[in-house]
C-alpha cells in the first residue's frame, strides 16, 4: 500500500524518496515499538511527522498506513539558527502553515522525535496547543528527550530501519545547553498528553509516548 504523503509548499524540494545517510548511530527503541503495536491494535492508518521527508521512513510506514503528513518542522528550526527567537505569533503563524488542518480527519500517531529539546517551555506549550486539535482520543505521540546537559546544536534526523529500531544523523559541529525537560515538564507544557509510557536508554535518551488524555 503506498500512503498519500502531504509536504508544506514551503517545504516542497524535500523528496520523500530520496535516499538516506547510514553513517549515524542506531538504537533499539521501545518507545517506537511500543507506539508502532498500539498504533496498529488501534485500527490506526494517519501519521504526522515533524520532522523531515525520508524516503526510508515513508517505505517503511507504507506498509500499514493511508495518509502520511510531513510537517518539517526541523527545516524552520534551522533556517531561524542565528536569528532572534521564534516569538509566540510567529511560531503560531508557522504553524498554523505546516501542520494539517483541524478540518479532516484525526490523526492517529505523531512523530514529534528530538523536536521538543529545541523549543523553549513556551513554545512547546504552543506547538502542543496544536497537536492536540489534530488528535483523537487514543492518539499517539512519540518524543525523545535528552536527560544530558548538552545536546547537538541542531536537530537530527531519524530514520526508521524496523519496527524496534531507530538511526539518528545529525551533521551538527556545536552542541548547546539542554533543557532537560522531564515528564512533570511535559504533562505540565502539554497538557491535553499524558505519558503513556516511557524508556531511557543507555545513550541519555529518555524515550516517550504520549496519548490524549482522557476527559473524565
Amino acid at each position: 500500500m503506498t500512503p498519500s504523503v502531504v509536504v508544506p509548499k514551503t517545504h516542497a524540494t524535500t523528496h520523500p524518496a530520496g535516499p538516506a545517510r547510514m553513517d549515524g548511530l542506531s538504537h533499539h527503541s521501545l518507545a517506537l515499538k511500543h507506539a508502532l503495536r498500539r498504533f496498529r491494535a488501534l485500527g490506526g492508518s494517519r501519521v504526522l511527522d515533524l520532522g523531515p521527508a525520508i524516503g526510508r521512513n515513508v517505505q517503511f510506514l507504507s506498509a500499514f498506513i493511508s495518509k502520511l503528513f510531513i510537517a518539517d518542522l526541523y527545516a524552520t528550526l534551522r533556517s531561524q539558527t542565528g536569528r532572534s527567537a521564534l516569538d509566540r505569533a510567529k511560531l503560531d503563524r508557522i504553524l498554523q502553515r505546516d501542520l494539517p488542518p483541524t478540518q479532516q480527519s484525526p490523526i492517529d500517531l505523531i512523530l514529534v522525535w528530538d523536536l521538543l529539546n529545541y523549543l523553549d517551555r513556551e513554545q512547546v506549550a504552543i506547538l502542543g496547543r496544536h497537536l492536540a486539535r489534530l488528535c483523537r482520543r487514543d492518539s499517539l505521540v512519540l518524543a525523545l528527550l535528552s536527560t544530558q546537559q548538552t545536546i547537538p546544536e541542531l536537530p537530527g534526523q531519524y530514520l526508521m530501519l524496523d519496527p524496534e529500531t531507530l538511526r539518528c544523523e545529525n551533521d551538527s559541529q556545536r552542541e548547546r545547553r539542554s533543557p532537560g525537560y522531564k515528564e512533570p515538564d511535559l504533562e505540565k507544557m502539554m497538557p491535553a498528553f499524558e505519558v503513556e509510557t516511557s524508556y531511557l536508554l543507555r545513550n541519555g535518551i529518555q524515550e516517550y509516548v504520549l496519548t490524549t488524555r482522557s476527559v473524565a
